[in-house]
């Protein structure tokens, strides 16, 4: 059962007519390709298919997303799109909720039929991933040739560097830290020169799909600490990819990982990884603090992302990975640096 007809389904099986999805991201879950700016998805069970809503200024494109399972629609109002809708997303804005009575939300649904990603999905993934290994070879190739060079300056690079092979957008705000900033772990790139140690953590957007990497660069090996930490972050690691196949509960994979931080274990201040979709933080987080465990299951795909976090400095090192059954299949792969 494809993803439309399972969803068509479940609003038949909660007594749900009509179900309108304006969130971009889940929009493009269902059409697994990046939608029109503006654009609306609606379920009629009655009609038993689905009909993505746009403006003028979008038809002539939309009409080329028709199949099999998706009309397309000339938008008119807001009143006539919810106009017996009794289902929304948890997302919706207040200012729709006028149009809507007695409604269920279907945003829990969506997310669990997230998780597990199709073929095609998958391939999305693979693309962005492709594109940010190479963007993040390349920025390091740049940094380790170069003394002169501003976090900015990197941060435009890599943006230039994917837009130019393929990715839409970055899939969220490209991180390109160095020095004592690097200690941040959402730091963000200023006009400082890039000295000592330089983290990227980036992302490619490819149909929507989003990859996600990080790589941290020792530029000046003399300083104290840097290697050992570096070093200690990467066998952490290897350690969590020991350990991750489907069956895994997350907090149990988190744990593990935290353990074998040993004296450092207090300065991983985040969670081990995340879900990676349409959107770049998705279920499952890799966590020990979540209130219900979670088992990975086959077709997840997660990063895992150790990083300890000094006084001094910061060191993270992250991949993409989907999850098998025995196992993984690691979809990134741009070169870990050895120290």
């Amino acid at each position: 059962m494809d993803k439309f007809q399972e969803f068509l389904e479940y609003l038949k099986e909660n007594d749900i007519k009509k179900a309108v999805i304006i969130k971009k991201e889940n929009i493009n879950y269902f059409l697994e390709k990046y939608p029109p700016n503006f654009s609306m998805l609606i379920f009629d069970t009655k009609k038993d298919t689905a009909i993505l809503q746009v403006s003028k200024l979008d038809f002539e494109m939309a009409k080329g997303y028709k199949n099999k399972n998706l009309d397309i629609e000339l938008y008119e109002n807001f009143e006539s799109t919810f106009k017996e809708c009794n289902g929304i997303e948890d997302s919706l804005p207040i200012r729709f909720l006028k149009f809507v009575k007695d409604y269920k939300l279907v945003s829990k649904k969506i997310e669990e039929m997230r998780e597990i990603k199709t073929k095609a999905e998958i391939e999305n993934i693979k693309k962005a991933a492709k594109i940010s290994d190479n963007a993040i070879e390349y920025a390091t190739k740049l940094a380790l040739e170069n003394d002169n060079l501003t976090e900015n300056q990197v941060a435009a690079e890599i943006e230039y560097f994917m837009k130019k092979n393929g990715s839409i957008r970055p899939s969220f705000d490209t991180i390109a830290i160095s020095d004592k900033k690097t200690r941040l772990p959402h730091g963000m790139p200023s006009n400082d020169l890039v000295k000592n140690i330089l983290l990227m953590d980036i992302g490619a957007l490819y149909e929507g799909y989003c990859s996600d990497i990080t790589r941290t660069v020792i530029l000046n090996e003399n300083i104290k600490n840097y290697s050992e930490i570096y070093n200690v972050v990467n066998s952490v690691k290897n350690e969590a990819e020991r350990n991750l196949k489907a069956g895994i509960s997350v907090k149990e994979l988190d744990l593990i990982a935290r353990e074998h931080m040993g004296e450092f274990k207090d300065y991983f201040i985040h969670s081990l990884g995340h879900g990676v979709g349409v959107e770049i933080h998705e279920n499952p987080a890799i966590s020990s603090k979540i209130k219900e465990d979670v088992i990975l299951k086959e077709g997840m795909v997660i990063t895992i992302e150790p990083g300890i976090y000094t006084n001094d400095f910061g060191v993270r090192i992250e991949d993409l990975y989907l999850v098998k059954k025995n196992g993984f299949e690691k979809l990134s792969n741009a070169k870990i640096l050895e120290y």
